[in-house]
């Protein structure tokens, strides 16, 4: 009687399991997919070209590990080029997942695994997958055999220049081709192959409110904290691709709510002030003071970019607030990203001069890492702009936080729009396309989104998280 491995090796059972690849999942790797991953096993067999577009944490990856390791056992002397747009997606998710698989697996011991490559042990050169990020052109280049088979992960993030040269290989009978992802973009190979261009493709459609691997309570929180008509729910729950105008950030009625004609009288037991150095031309130099992190105070707005003048006012502001209400912990962060260093370093020095122990300076930084602003929070931020108004927004949510009313304000904290990156991060509209749009700087807004920033750090799973 043949042992399982023996048994694996025969050819009329590779031959069987060539055309059967759910069978394969089932009964070597030992797992058991779904429904919607055992159509898209069945299409990677019989189809060219398969796409599929999906919410988050429906199992995309975990399908496409399968479908790696069904076509390295199951056919000669295969190639399987595999990409992502980030190190992350393709490292830490997608070859991180094949490893995990490959393990369990009774044919395991025929392959090899390392950070570089996925191979056959008798013939590593010609039998191999392997990991191959997507940020230059030749990526995808220079991978000939009968037997190719490319998997896209987080597709949507793939230009096209990178998927060019898949194009051309694909004319090859034995090729192969799984995309998978978030739809973030309104453009480009994926988008056309769910619509212009779906009839090459066999497409696929999963929406997590479907799926038994995504939990109710993570549906939840998308809808209570981005509504189901945002383009947040749309992509990362629905599948589907965004809205063709972006949604505005953080919504009127939330804003509106939270401002107040009367200013609200508290005597406070800390306060925070938000600098935001102007830059140029019509942007305005904000100091932004807020009393417990829930009472925003008259912001001071000044029409320069003076700043040694900038910091005298902020040291007079610290003196006035210190003469009222005593030394209680107070804190000042300023925009350092550009010509706000010149007014840190002279407002940490004065605070150190006049022995204000009970102030800490801080630099602010708009271009730094994102992050999730709590570990429960189901999205992450694409940079640290997202992160400090991603607090605005959420304390807003919550009623949480008491606006000084301004128009001025009002306007620059809702007109800010968003869009769902490839990674699926929150990016926010940056200062120069909102000028495009004819608006202003968001000065006010950011003077307000540096008050309330408080940054701390944990590594988690080998990556820094912010919140």
């Amino acid at each position: 009687m043949l042992t399982v491995e023996e048994l694996l090796l025969e050819p009329y059972v590779m031959s069987y399991y060539t055309d059967n690849p759910v069978d394969y999942v089932k009964e070597v790797i030992g797992a058991t997919p779904d429904d919607i991953q055992a159509e898209i096993l069945n299409s990677c067999a019989r189809e060219q070209l398969t796409s599929v577009r999906s919410g988050h944490g429906v199992g995309k990856s975990t399908v496409e590990a399968w479908i790696i390791k069904w076509f390295m056992y199951s056919r000669p002397f295969p190639k399987v080029p595999c990409t992502a747009p980030t190190q992350h997606q393709l490292h830490d998710i997608l070859w991180a997942e094949l490893n995990k698989w490959n393990r369990q697996a009774a044919d395991s011991f025929l392959f090899e695994w390392t950070d570089k490559r996925f191979y056959h042990k008798a013939q590593r050169e010609e039998w191999f997958a392997v990991p191959r990020t997507a940020t230059k052109p030749d990526a995808l280049q220079g991978f000939h055999a009968d037997h190719v088979l490319y998997v896209i992960d987080e597709a949507s993030g793939v230009t096209d220049k990178i998927f060019e040269p898949v194009l051309g290989a694909l004319s090859t009978e034995g090729a192969r081709l799984l995309a998978c992802g978030n739809p973030t973009q309104l453009a480009g190979w994926f988008y056309d192959s769910h619509n212009d261009k779906r009839e090459m493709y066999s497409t696929f459609h999963i929406d997590g409110r479907n799926s038994p691997r995504v939990t109710q309570k993570y549906i939840k929180m998308i809808i209570d904290m981005f509504g189901e008509d945002s383009d947040v729910f749309r992509v990362r729950v629905a599948g589907q691709f965004p809205k063709a105008m972006p949604d505005s950030f953080i919504p009127l009625d939330w804003v509106e709510r939270n401002s107040v004609k009367v200013p609200v009288i508290i005597v406070p037991r800390r306060i925070d002030i938000g600098v935001d150095v102007a830059r140029f031309g019509d942007d305005q130099s904000v100091l932004c003071p807020v009393f417990d992190r829930k009472v925003q105070q008259q912001p001071e707005i000044y029409n320069h970019n003076d700043t040694m003048e900038l910091a005298g006012r902020t040291i007079q502001m610290l003196d006035r607030y210190t003469g009222k209400y005593g030394h209680i912990p107070m804190s000042v962060r300023v925009d350092c990203d550009g010509l706000g260093v010149g007014t840190y370093d002279r407002v940490s020095e004065v605070v150190k001069q006049k022995r204000m122990v009970h102030v800490k300076v801080y630099e602010g930084h708009f271009g730094g890492a994102g992050g999730k602003l709590s570990k429960e929070d189901p999205v992450r931020y694409a940079n640290s702009t997202g992160l400090m108004w991603g607090a605005i927004r959420e304390m807003l949510r919550q009623n949480q936080l008491t606006l000084w009313y301004n128009n001025a304000q009002i306007s620059q904290l809702t007109n800010r729009k968003y869009r769902v990156n490839s990674d699926g991060e929150i990016e926010l509209e940056r200062k120069e396309d909102m000028k495009k749009r004819g608006l202003k700087s968001p000065d006010i807004g950011d003077g307000l989104a540096l008050a309330l920033w408080e940054p701390k750090a944990k590594m988690v799973a080998g990556r820094l998280d912010i919140y």
